[in-house]
């Protein structure tokens, strides 16, 4: 165990979602073997296309995995009553299964339906077990993924909120002293503070505890956004050079932006939320 916590803390750490992936593969194994069923393997491949990167992604998955199963089933079984292994009819078939996934938008089903319609073509177990294992493979990965370790998202959130803010103070900071200006550290920043927040939304509503400051959080971005463009404006007019001449037209243009930058970042503060 003391090799899979060292993974965890280096520099290129094994990421939860592969732990837990992997997790789910041993307990499908376990469960199909428990339940004297064959072919794990539809198990194991339903568990792993199923795992996503939070608990919400991973039950819409679920969903339109288990219809795409199904139509995997349904196509297979009905072609290969017609000439199992047939070449013709597996390349028709495999048309059939994608366009069907496409029709009714089960967006990443389609492999798992590919595979199940090409086991049935190859006699590769029976539509039961097919369906079955896929289903538990399924389950699992949802229950690992809501129980062990899920994502937590407002953590996230409020930890790049906090690297954002440092960032721009920082590059504030070097535009007052006429020094080179980071905006990429910043517009990083902002694209992860986005990310986090999107995910967090997606979410099913049972599974977000902290709305209210998420959505404190998330209003500020888009002024976050315009203190970026203030930035990148100063950083163009080559600021390395020293202030410019008091009254000169650059030296009008670098208050301007400083004091607007200023001003947008006031309302960042905390308590500011609805100022105007």
């Amino acid at each position: 165990m003391k090799w899979i916590l060292n993974l965890l803390k280096t520099e290129h750490r094994l990421g939860f979602r592969v732990v837990k992936t992997g997790i789910a593969v041993t307990m499908c194994i376990v469960v199909v073997s428990f339940l004297k069923l064959d072919e794990p393997f539809f198990a194991v491949i339903a568990a792993v296309v199923t795992m996503g990167k939070s608990i919400d992604a991973s039950i819409k998955m679920g969903k339109n995995k288990l219809v795409g199963v199904l139509i995997g089933a349904a196509v297979g079984y009905g072609l290969v009553m017609v000439s199992p292994g047939n070449a013709g009819l597996c390349g028709v078939g495999i048309i059939i299964t994608l366009y069907l996934c496409h029709l009714f938008r089960l967006y990443g089903a389609a492999t798992l339906s590919c595979f199940v319609f090409a086991a049935m073509m190859f006699q590769i177990g029976t539509a039961f077990t097919c369906i079955i294992n896929s289903i538990i493979g399924i389950v699992i990965a949802i229950l690992v993924n809501l129980v062990i370790m899920p994502p937590n998202y407002a953590d996230e959130i409020k930890k790049s909120f906090t690297y954002l803010c440092g960032q721009v103070e920082q590059a504030m900071e070097s535009a007052a002293l006429f020094q080179q200006i980071d905006t990429f550290a910043v517009e990083t920043a902002i694209q992860k503070l986005s990310y986090n927040v999107n995910m967090y939304i997606a979410q099913a509503k049972f599974l977000r505890w902290n709305d209210d400051e998420v959505f404190g959080i998330s209003c500020k971005i888009s002024t976050y956004k315009m203190i970026l463009d203030e930035l990148k404006a100063l950083e163009v007019m080559e600021l390395t050079d020293g202030p410019a001449e008091s009254g000169s037209e650059i030296a009008v243009v670098y208050h301007y932006h400083m004091d607007r930058m200023q001003e947008l970042y006031e309302h960042t503060l905390p308590g500011t939320e609805n100022a105007k």
